[in-house]
C-alpha cells in the first residue's frame, strides 16, 4: 500500500476516534441545525461546561467542528454537513441492525 493511503487510513482513524464518544456525538448531533456556545451545549445536555470544553476541542483539532469568536463568546458549529450525514447513516444502518435483531428473536419463537 502506498504512502498516500496509509496517510488516509491514519486521518481516518483520527476521525473515527474523535466521534468514539458518546457526548462528542451528542455534540455534533445538537449542532447539525445551529450554533452554539459552550453554555448552551452545557445547558441542553446537562454536562459541566468544562467537559464539555474538552469535548469541543478535541472535535475542533481533528476538523469536526469550527470556532468563531462573538465578542467574548466562542460560538461552534458543524464544520461540514457530510459530519452529519455520516452521523445519521450511522444512525440507519444501527435502527436496520436493530430491525433484523427483532426479526430473528421474533421468527425464533413461531
Amino acid at each position: 500500500m502506498n504512502k498516500y493511503a496509509e496517510s488516509i487510513f491514519d486521518l481516518q482513524a483520527e476521525l473515527c476516534s474523535a466521534m468514539s464518544n458518546p457526548v462528542r456525538l451528542q455534540i455534533v448531533h445538537l449542532l447539525r441545525h445551529e450554533p452554539l456556545r459552550v453554555s448552551g451545549i452545557s445547558e441542553v445536555l446537562d454536562v459541566h461546561q468544562s467537559t464539555i470544553s474538552r469535548h469541543l476541542s478535541i472535535l475542533k483539532r481533528v476538523g469536526i467542528l469550527s470556532a468563531t469568536r462573538v465578542g467574548t463568546d466562542v460560538v461552534y458549529q458543524v464544520a461540514s454537513p457530510k459530519i452529519v450525514d455520516v452521523c445519521e447513516m450511522m444512525r440507519e444502518v444501527l435502527a436496520e441492525r436493530e430491525s433484523r435483531r427483532s426479526e430473528m428473536i421474533l421468527g425464533s419463537e413461531d
